[in-house]
């Protein structure tokens, strides 16, 4: 008879270790032990643009050393937990679910808007904090008070590169290049907006993650007679896109998205290709403030390469989560998610970071002049 009740003993035995397992990682606390504050991390290691993710991992890594070499946060060195999102929704939201119940304080990405929409409702419920690079508008629409934004809102940067096409550039008809996609989608209904209040004509043609042929839309484009291209992609469209109008002779002055000054994507492209090319973005490496030129010669020195917006998005990042544990004197959720909604005048690499009504933290862009693949700065856009 006791032989019979040894397996049924056994299965209530794992199943009381698996409760209390899980008990440490229920409820709204985080921070992981008590020797160690543990955040987690959503990045694109592997998929279609790997050195986005390898870049916010090294950018990650550089900030975690810094503080934890001068004494951690709150006594404790700060704990970093990596998985890769592969830069798709369903692989982001298995990476964020894996995360959170692994009791981290706080998460910074998935990173491409619609990875962040994705995964928005998953923090939500779990009562967890998440700093994204996600650019779109929609994402302020979600009323998410777990969702902040550590680069600045296509709202800003795509409606300053309407604005620089028709008052710099002295455009009368703008083509605008998007992609399909959540970031593609946003950024084109701001840009065609703005132009359409002023009275200025617009052409936009989309298209798709993967495409490869984008000759039709330019025919297109270059049939309409347009004096100006806006583009808004991932890099490898851009790059795509890019070839494919110097193989068109389509001689417009071009403004890409952030993506033309990603070195992934220069390091695809030939310099012909995109002399003369301007860019919105988040972070020029030439700009002359002494603290720009300090991380960029650390930067270097670390890794033998010129940060650019995933470096300088993540470094912030890390550095906005740590002031905003030490303000809270707390690693509870809760806490860290109100102290992060307070930041104030938090100077970063990027911008001096500070949260609106919306949790939007960085409120300026750069534009850049590419010369010989070299972004250069041009201004600095503020809110």
């Amino acid at each position: 008879m006791l032989e019979e009740r040894k397996p049924a003993l056994a299965a209530l035995a794992a199943i009381a270790l698996a409760a209390l397992a899980i008990l440490p990682f229920s409820g709204c606390g985080g921070g992981g032990s008590e020797k160690e504050i543990v955040f987690g991390v959503s990045a694109a290691i592997t998929g279609p643009a790997p050195l986005e993710g390898e870049r916010t991992k090294q950018a990650i890594t550089m900030a975690v050393e810094e503080i934890n070499q001068k004494g951690g946060v709150l006594g404790k060195p700060l704990k970093p937990l990596i998985e890769d999102d592969q830069n798709t929704a369903n692989v982001a939201v298995n990476a964020v679910n894996k995360l959170i119940s692994q009791n981290v304080v706080a998460l910074l990405g998935p990173h491409r808007s619609g990875n962040a929409s994705a995964v928005q409702q998953i923090v939500a419920k779990n009562k967890v904090s998440y700093m994204t690079g996600g650019t779109s508008p929609k994402l302020v629409t979600f009323n998410n008070p777990y969702l902040f934004r550590i680069r600045a809102s296509d709202q800003l940067v795509a409606k300053i590169a309407a604005k620089y096409a028709v008052e710099e550039l002295k455009a009368k008809k703008v083509g605008v290049f998007y992609n399909n996609d959540e970031y593609g989608t946003g950024a084109k209904g701001v840009i065609e907006e703005y132009l359409k209040s002023i009275n200025i004509p617009v052409v936009s043609e989309g298209h798709n993650l993967g495409d490869k042929d984008m000759t039709g839309q330019i025919a297109k484009m270059k049939n309409e007679k347009i004096d100006c291209l806006i583009s808004w992609s991932h890099v490898p469209e851009t790059a795509v896109v890019v070839r494919q109008l110097k193989e068109l002779n389509l001689k417009v002055p071009v403004i890409g998205g952030p993506t033309h000054t990603n070195q992934e994507f220069l390091g695809l492209v030939d310099a012909p290709a995109i002399e003369g090319h301007y860019s919105v973005t988040d972070f020029a490496a030439d700009n002359p403030e002494p603290r720009i030129q300090d991380f960029v010669k650390r930067v270097k020195s670390k890794y033998d390469i010129v940060p650019e917006i995933y470096v300088a998005a993540y470094y912030d990042g890390v550095y906005a989560l740590a002031d905003a544990i030490k303000r809270a004197n707390s690693t509870d959720r809760e806490a860290v998610r109100k102290a992060l909604s307070e930041t104030k005048g938090l100077q970063g690499v990027m911008s001096t970071l500070s949260a609106n009504d919306k949790n939007e933290l960085v409120h300026e862009a750069v534009i850049v002049n590419i010369k010989n693949k070299v972004p250069q700065l041009v201004k600095i856009v503020k809110e």
